[in-house]
């Protein structure tokens, strides 16, 4: 049997995984998002979903009806509230999977909004990125519920790999590991902006290939800086969850709080829609709309 889905949230991450769903045999996906009731924001993200066939639904309630998988692909803020609404509607022989990046800490509680549903709640957490993956995007998976989602989708070439059932581990290495990910970004777009300024980019980035040797350093580069400020805003709100869960551990966030700064004054810029038809070419041209967006 071919399992049915929903998803509330239809960003890219709802929409790309939903894609990559009905190109693997999936007939049966819906959604509701709360941007399809905003009068500019919504008639698109309906007109998305019609293109991919998803059904579009008026309420959370419609669109988990009848699915046996329910995703919630929502900003880190709202993964809580998205849970307590949702729970008002599973049902005991439904999955819910929070896909979002979030705390450990943060994730329990989603977990145990969940529970009175008696719906089986699967921990998720996403290790890279789901452009070009789709629902083949390498995920880890934790919770009760986690070993008969995998059976359930085995068919369906997920990429997953069994953590352990109780919630938290999952969550936690996709935090950790953005700590270093997230952070080699901020870099970047500080490091290379000072390097501009001084009209000494290629130096800085020659030095650094010869100091670290085992990566082209100019290349990385140019695919770092386009996608940070495409996807600034949602990886300054990844940060923010990433230095909770440092809190939740008696550690203080120092690295984190700093890239979730640099991350959130990148997503102020407007490059998002600048970008919205391309990554850009080089890293040069990312830093001139830089440069040309903080001198207005």
């Amino acid at each position: 049997m071919v399992p049915s889905f929903a998803f509330i949230g239809f960003g890219e991450a709802g929409s790309t995984v939903s894609e990559t769903l009905r190109a693997a045999g999936v007939e049966r996906i819906a959604t509701y998002d709360i941007l399809f009731d905003d009068a500019k924001k919504g008639p698109p993200l309906r007109q998305r979903a019609a293109k991919l066939g998803v059904e579009a639904c008026g309420s959370v309630a419609d669109a988990i009806a009848v699915a046996d998988i329910v995703f919630s692909t929502v900003v880190c803020k709202s993964s809580l509230p998205a849970a307590e609404a949702a729970a008002k509607h599973l049902k005991p022989s439904q999955f819910y999977l929070d896909f979002n990046s979030i705390s450990p800490g943060l994730k329990r509680q989603v977990a145990a909004a969940i529970e009175p549903s008696g719906a089986r709640f699967v921990e998720a957490s996403v290790m890279s990125n789901v452009p070009g993956y789709g629902h083949r995007v390498p995920m880890l998976l934790g919770g009760k519920g986690a070993r008969d989602f995998m059976a359930l989708v085995a068919p369906l070439g997920f990429n997953v790999k069994f953590v352990q059932e109780e919630i938290g581990l999952a969550s936690a290495t996709k935090m950790v590991r953005s700590i270093m990910m997230k952070g080699m970004e901020a870099l970047y777009l500080e490091c290379m902006r000072a390097a501009s300024h001084f009209g000494i980019e290629q130096d800085v980035l020659d030095s650094v290939d010869e100091s670290i040797a085992g990566r082209n350093w100019t290349q990385n580069c140019n695919r770092v800086m386009a996608r940070t400020v495409i996807h600034a805003k949602r990886r300054a709100d990844e940060m923010a969850q990433v230095a909770e869960t440092l809190r939740e551990i008696d550690i203080d966030p120092t690295m984190a709080e700093a890239t979730e700064r640099c991350l959130r004054w990148c997503s102020t810029l407007g490059l998002k829609e600048v970008y919205a038809d391309g990554l850009a070419n080089d890293y040069r041209d990312v830093l001139e709309k830089i440069e040309r967006a903080t001198a207005r």
